[in-house]
């Protein structure tokens, strides 16, 4: 069965780094495995736009989701991450029904991703995915890069189409969307499309072990009293 993704995203509250890393390792990620949607992928957006965190998670069906999300532990445990992070968004994305272009797997510690978002042109839709899948997804491997998925947005805002690639490494990501085949595919798009975007992301722990290496003293030192008084109970 085909699976659908869901997408969470945010950006963290400056000045409350110490909790928001006790937090996500010590609550948010096994609640919600608990509640049956586990974090399939976590990124942090480096380049193109906010919200900068995005935290994904395989489902079956909308239902699924929604039923999840209203068990009462998942439902106070997000109600605890709004006190940390600000620009909350969710939305459900489905496959689109065109070349699959890789198998779905867990990327590597050290990958970095590029989504490639865009509101197609309907009477050059047809012509999009030829150019996509039969001449881009191909050519990638020439640059660094590998095309993983196609979804189609089916529930929340945000431009309907998006194109995941991968790269082994962010050094490697960064050289191939400099590259002239790179930018040569870009341009044609744009003429095929009414609008597209790209964000560079790397994997949401690197981020995480940042903070905890810059905080980790201060994170180490906070009570459970005081993680209490901050983002409500964390857990039986």
């Amino acid at each position: 069965m085909a699976r659908i993704k869901f997408v969470q995203s945010w950006d963290r509250v400056a000045g409350r780094e110490q909790e928001y890393a006790a937090f996500m390792s010590a609550d948010f990620m096994p609640v919600m495995k608990a509640s049956g949607l586990a974090i399939d992928s976590g990124w942090y957006s480096l380049l193109g736009g906010t919200p900068h965190v995005r935290i994904e998670s395989l489902a079956a069906s909308v239902n699924q989701i929604k039923g999840m999300l209203h068990q009462g532990r998942a439902r106070e445990m997000l109600d605890r991450l709004m006190n940390l992070v600000g620009d909350y968004s969710s939305c459900i994305f489905e496959p689109l029904e065109w070349k699959r272009v890789s198998q779905v797997k867990k990327p590597s510690p050290r990958a970095a991703r590029l989504l490639l978002s865009w509101d197609a042109c309907p009477e050059e839709n047809e012509l999009l995915r030829r150019f996509l899948t039969e001449e881009c997804v191909p050519e990638m491997a020439g640059v660094g890069l590998k095309a993983v998925f196609f979804w189609r947005l089916a529930l929340g805002a945000g431009l309907p189409f998006v194109m995941e690639i991968t790269a082994p490494d962010l050094a490697g990501l960064l050289n191939a969307v400099i590259d002239p085949r790179y930018l040569d595919w870009m341009t044609q798009m744009e003429g095929l499309v009414r609008r597209h975007e790209s964000r560079v992301l790397v994997r949401h722990e690197d981020f995480l072990g940042v903070i905890r290496r810059i905080y980790g003293r201060a994170i180490r030192s906070v009570s459970p009293d005081e993680m209490n008084s901050m983002v409500g109970p964390l857990g039986e």
